[in-house]
């Protein structure tokens, strides 16, 4: 069950077992239960900080849940052939959503990725916003999701970061560390270099996953 539902009113908490009880149903054979509860905690806590009318946030949280769920579900297993991707740090705020934002772009239809972590709690800088936005990538939709056994075990291939909490990686799972510094309080010039490293890597990571170039 979904935490800290007793801090909210009688409403609210009506409208999350609601929301809830049909990502349940609309999952049930698709991803676990775990991961259900997982993303729509997630999903809820990031809406919840920015949402100036609160009354709209479980509708907003369902609606991001449900985007994540079925993301979850092509790569568990329901993705049709493209390799999936999982991009896993510490909070989930940085390096991983950056390297997830830079794969779709270069995979487009042929590939599949999320990013989570293993503490996710951070909101993504505003100055990393910036610098992703240069590249024509809009991050305003992103935030911090936590990662699921099940998660890892539907992915293809597992990036981790040297400096991020260890993880059980399965033992079928391709796993790749990379070695590039944590974006926090970097100054712009600096975030454009960790940027341009992670799409030099997530190049490589899509030639070697046989995903075409885009024209």
């Amino acid at each position: 069950m979904l935490h800290d539902l007793e801090d909210l009113s009688l409403d609210t908490t009506l409208a999350v077992r609601a929301a809830r009880r049909r990502l349940h149903d609309e999952f049930a054979n698709l991803v676990g239960d775990e991961s259900v509860d997982a993303v729509l905690q997630a999903s809820w806590h990031h809406v919840d900080a920015g949402a100036r009318l609160k009354h709209h946030v479980p509708l907003l949280a369902e609606r991001f849940a449900r985007g994540q769920l079925w993301a979850l579900a092509r790569m568990n297993g329901h993705h049709e052939g493209v390799p999936a991707v999982l991009f896993l740090d510490t909070h989930d705020a940085g390096r991983a959503r950056m390297a997830k934002a830079l794969f779709l772009q270069r995979a487009g239809a042929h590939g599949l990725a999320l990013s989570a972590g293993t503490d996710p709690n951070s909101a993504l800088d505003g100055a990393v916003r910036a610098v992703m936005e240069e590249v024509g990538i809009q991050t305003t939709d992103s935030f911090p999701k936590p990662y699921t056994e099940e998660i890892l075990d539907a992915a293809d291939m597992v990036v981790t970061f040297v400096g991020g909490h260890e993880v059980p990686v399965p033992d079928d799972a391709k796993h790749l560390v990379w070695d590039v510094r944590d974006p926090r309080e970097r100054t712009p010039e600096e975030l454009r270099a960790i940027r341009d490293q992670l799409r030099g890597l997530v190049d490589d990571l899509a030639d070697r996953l046989g995903i075409p170039r885009q024209e």
